[in-house]
């Protein structure tokens, strides 16, 4: 049974985005803001469904194993999806979320059956639920069903990274990520959007950046900002979100003044912009994307930002363009990616994605790099970057191009590794020689 994203019960609207998320592949953060654009609740409720989805994403795993142990008359894939959506929560409730007295996450759930016509069920969700209440067990060690990664994507992790290292980077992108903004350094400083922000109740804190800047770090993590884009701040184009890491990729690229940068997959166009805040709003931007929707985004942010240099374009980064042969100083190529470094923010990647997303991808990938390199000026920088790990769609694809591109030298490679300060990011600078 479907539940209506209309109805205005905060778990039932839970039920219904995860549905569609875990049905159709969708991304959280979009089915949330769509789901939560269609109704009236107020602050609290929007936040509260937001974690109520997200933590049980988290663990979807290790909950449907709990289920599984306590109905075991019904396995989890065989329920009806709707009181597979109502036990889903409630678990999470009961074991993910203390703020949540568990009592009330039990009968919570019983209402919900009986009002969605499950009269007849609402015996079974009370007993399963109350057994999960009482019991003591301790979660599992196993970091695979602990941290809820299916047993392919753990695999992948362990042949990259090690036992060591998986078990490292499932704990790191386990957890929620902090708001972290990019102050706008065309605007104003960062001082003053402290200031800013202080006057409207949020608190903003510099943190640590991974940039090779020795100017103050830009960044700040918020604290108590409620809906983001209602802050004076942010209509003001005082900021953007953006992830610490993902300036490394910006650092690469070495903009100058009056340059002319191209960016071939933009989208939502953050690295953009922090290159036009660098670059001073002088120089030209060609920031491109396939789908004209995400284009308008960036060009409306550019506009809020007061960034003149960027031209917002749709265009295919598989296709080459003849006119932009040897134009570019610096190209960027932030591939579309399978995403596994930004888990923290996107667990659902964890169920959406298969292997065979993998070799896809990095073929795909590699298509990009063979393009995009074709516009860069000799003697100029060609930056490869995702927000992924494992080779495959990393260091064999930066390897693939070196053995067919002589023209490019590989200048320096890094991978950055999730963290609780920051995202996973893979970063590559090629240079054209002259």
């Amino acid at each position: 049974m479907s539940v209506k994203t209309s109805i205005k019960s905060e778990r039932a609207l839970a039920i219904s985005i995860l549905e569609e998320i875990l049905d159709t592949g969708a991304y959280a953060n979009i089915a949330l803001r769509k789901a939560l654009a269609d109704t009236e609740l107020d602050s609290r409720s929007r936040a509260f469904v937001t974690e109520l989805v997200n933590e049980t994403l988290r663990n979807l795993l290790l909950i449907d194993h709990v289920l599984n142990k306590f109905s075991k008359s019904t396995p989890v894939n065989e329920m009806k999806p709707f009181i597979r959506g109502v036990l889903r929560i409630s678990v999470c409730q009961i074991r993910h979320m203390g703020k949540i007295p568990p009592h009330a996450a039990v009968n919570e759930a019983v209402l919900l059956t009986r009002a969605f016509g499950f009269e007849n069920l609402t015996g079974f969700v009370n007993g399963v639920l109350r057994a999960i209440q009482r019991d003591k067990t301790p979660t599992p060690s196993n970091p695979q069903l602990k941290y809820s990664y299916p047993k392919w994507l753990y695999k992948h992790l362990v042949k990259n990274l090690g036992e060591t290292g998986a078990l490292e980077f499932c704990e790191n992108s386990h957890y929620p990520a902090p708001v972290v903004i990019l102050t706008n350094t065309y605007k104003t400083t960062v001082e003053q959007l402290i200031q800013s922000l202080d006057a409207q109740g949020v608190e903003a804190t510099p943190v640590p950046s991974l940039s090779c800047s020795e100017s103050p770090t830009p960044f700040l993590k918020l604290r108590h900002m409620g809906d983001i884009s209602k802050l004076t701040a942010f209509k003001d184009g005082l900021f953007f979100v953006m992830d610490t890491g993902a300036i490394r990729a910006v650092d690469a690229l070495k903009v100058k003044q009056g340059q002319t940068i191209i960016d071939v997959c933009a989208a939502p166009g953050g690295k953009s912009f922090a290159m036009a805040f660098q670059m001073g709003n002088i120089g030209k931007i060609l920031s491109y994307d396939i789908y004209p929707h995400r284009v308008e985004l960036i060009r409306q942010t550019s506009k809020r930002l007061g960034l003149s240099m960027i031209t917002p374009t749709v265009k295919d980064a598989l296709i080459y363009d003849p006119a932009l042969d040897g134009i570019a100083d610096a190209v960027l190529i932030d591939a579309p990616c399978t995403g596994f470094g930004i888990i923290r923010k996107h667990p659902e990647l964890k169920y959406t994605r298969t292997p065979k997303d993998i070799s896809i991808l990095a073929e795909k990938q590699l298509k990009m790099m063979e393009v995009a390199s074709r516009y860069v000026k000799q003697g100029g920088l060609l930056v490869y970057c995702t927000c992924t790990i494992g080779n495959e769609e990393n260091m064999d694809n930066v390897n693939k191009f070196l053995d067919n591109h002589p023209n490019f030298i590989l200048n320096y490679s890094e991978q950055i590794w999730p963290s609780q300060t920051t995202d996973g990011f893979f970063v590559a600078q090629f240079i054209h020689l002259q």
